[in-house]
């Protein structure tokens, strides 16, 4: 589906929210959350299991990246209030919420802010905090550099996320094969195997640079910094999908999560890494999500 595919709503501040939708367009609603660097086009690695289980896959992009306008004072918290305005410009009385990689807290936002609305929240290598060192032992270095920069100042990381958008906007897929050499064995795999899906992902990293950088430095600086809110706070139930060869957000992250949760499940994919579960357990986490609305 073509970048130019997209929507947007006018939030109460006068901000665009844009927004793309995969799946099953008559199906049972469920708002995906980008990882860092991405956008709403990574939502297209769901859109054939989607299809096949009757799921409507709903993509925006935060503020700041993509197509949506920047807000400058957001917080992650914040991003339940957007959430909420979309859902009711949509007519979504009750919807579910999918956070991947980097949405995982944006996802728990919503877990707190908006249960009433939730008839399900998981979390597919959801991020978990950033300030504790001993869940970050097994995290790959270059990211352990990105988050640290990006505590001291945010203006540290900018050498390197001006970097990134001038490979990704040049040639996307050629910087994502760059890439491929941090990947685990599992991640490597899927970029070889499906070339059609690993260029969708390409493109949504490159994507997440159209206005710049500022969007994606203050991705990287909100999850750099704690999160404003207990885990211990959130009451409905949260599911956790997690890769054990995941060197983006290592297990211990989830496990972390997992153990401050009131209650959830947390899944352990012994074969998967940090992109391939997506793929791969698609199908597993969109049946849960469905399983939910009974």
């Amino acid at each position: 589906m073509s970048s130019e595919a997209f929507a947007a709503v006018v939030l109460k501040d006068g901000r665009d929210l844009a927004y793309q939708q995969y799946g099953s367009p008559d199906g049972v609603p469920l708002l995906v959350f980008h990882g860092l660097p991405g956008c709403r086009l990574q939502a297209a690695l769901l859109d054939a299991p989607a299809r096949r289980l009757g799921v409507r896959l709903i993509a925006a992009d935060r503020p700041g990246v993509g197509r949506s306008s920047p807000c400058p004072q957001r917080s992650i918290l914040s991003w339940s209030e957007d959430v909420a305005q979309l859902a009711d410009q949509l007519g979504l009385a009750r919807f579910g919420v999918l956070g991947i990689s980097c949405g995982g807290p944006y996802a728990l936002a919503c877990a707190l802010r908006l249960s009433d609305q939730l008839s399900f929240a998981g979390l597919v290598a959801g991020i978990g905090p950033m300030d504790i060192p001993q869940i970050r032992s097994g995290q790959h270095p270059a990211l352990k550099l990105l988050f640290a920069l990006a505590r001291l100042h945010p203006s540290l990381i900018m050498p390197m996320l001006g970097l990134d958008r001038r490979l990704f906007l040049g040639d996307a897929m050629a910087a994502l094969r760059k890439l491929t050499g941090m990947m685990t064995v599992p991640d490597q795999r899927f970029i070889h195997e499906h070339p059609g899906l690993a260029e969708q992902f390409a493109l949504s990293l490159a994507e997440a640079y159209r206005s710049g950088i500022a969007g994606v430095q203050q991705e990287v600086s909100l999850i750099a910094a704690a999160r404003g809110f207990e885990l211990g706070a959130i009451e409905m139930p949260v599911h956790l999908y997690q890769g054990a060869h995941d060197r983006n957000v290592p297990p211990a992250m989830a496990e972390h999560i997992a153990d401050r949760l009131r209650a959830g499940r947390y899944r352990l994919f012994a074969d998967e890494g940090h992109l391939s579960i997506v793929w791969n357990c698609a199908e597993v986490f969109l049946g849960d999500f469905l399983a939910a609305q009974v």
